[in-house]
């Protein structure tokens, strides 16, 4: 593909006192060696040494840090900074596999009528080993309400032009705003499978999904009422068993 034909793609990752993870997730945005690119940190007010590395990075991010009102705050302020056409999310522990974007991009140039893609997301330790892959497939808004019990947000891009149909994240949410994000996105239209690692996953004891399986129970049931949901379906039975 021509470069100066690639779409934008802009990334949103908040941090908050990650400084462990921080540079490794800021590298992987800067080693796709895609030329169209937007990375957007929102950091809630590191005290951690995180502040010197973005400082370090200057002139490759677009970087605030500021307190906030939690994760899906941070967010939504990247969110509505965000300019490029493709959106990506990736949190400060995450990394982007080498050649992701231009097979994001690529798909969207291919598929110009889709609004999302999700691909297969990678797991890696705190050291950045390889663990296993976890294999995608496509969302429907059948599937995400009532059937999936994870799903594999950084492995997800979207055309910005889906927050003037959906709204952004909804704030009172503070564990699964990635699923109510996507079901409103699927119901729209489905978010289509991408046979392609498209993120990579830490598996770190700091990590918001190793210490909140409680409260995204919690948020999930919340969700599936809210959409209408079958409440004795497979996924909410999923739910207890976080």
């Amino acid at each position: 593909m021509n470069p100066e034909n690639l779409p934008k793609i802009s990334i949103v990752t908040v941090s908050f006192n990650q400084g462990q993870f921080i540079e490794d997730n800021i590298l992987s945005v800067i080693n796709q060696n895609y030329p169209n690119i937007e990375h957007i940190i929102i950091d809630a007010g590191s005290t951690d040494g995180t502040l010197d590395i973005l400082r370090k990075y200057d002139e490759h991010i677009n970087w605030v840090s500021e307190p906030d009102e939690g994760q899906s705050d941070g967010l939504n302020k990247g969110f509505k900074k965000a300019t490029g056409a493709i959106i990506g999310w990736f949190n400060s522990d995450d990394r982007v596999p080498v050649g992701a974007f231009h097979k994001v991009a690529q798909f969207f140039t291919d598929n110009p009528d889709e609004i999302a893609v999700v691909g297969d997301q990678i797991i890696i330790d705190e050291k950045s080993n390889f663990i296993k892959i976890i294999k995608s497939k496509s969302y429907s808004f059948d599937y995400l309400l009532n059937h999936a019990k994870g799903i594999t947000q950084n492995s997800t891009f979207f055309k910005r032009t889906v927050f003037e149909l959906t709204g952004y994240l909804n704030e009172k949410v503070h564990y699964a705003m990635d699923r109510d994000l996507f079901i409103r996105i699927a119901k729209i239209k489905p978010i289509v499978y991408l046979p392609e690692s498209l993120g990579e996953f830490r598996i770190q004891k700091d990590a918001k999904t190793a210490q909140g399986g409680y409260y995204f129970a919690k948020d999930l049931i919340k969700i599936r009422k809210k959409y209408g949901g079958n409440f004795l379906s497979l996924g909410t039975k999923n739910v207890f068993f976080l």
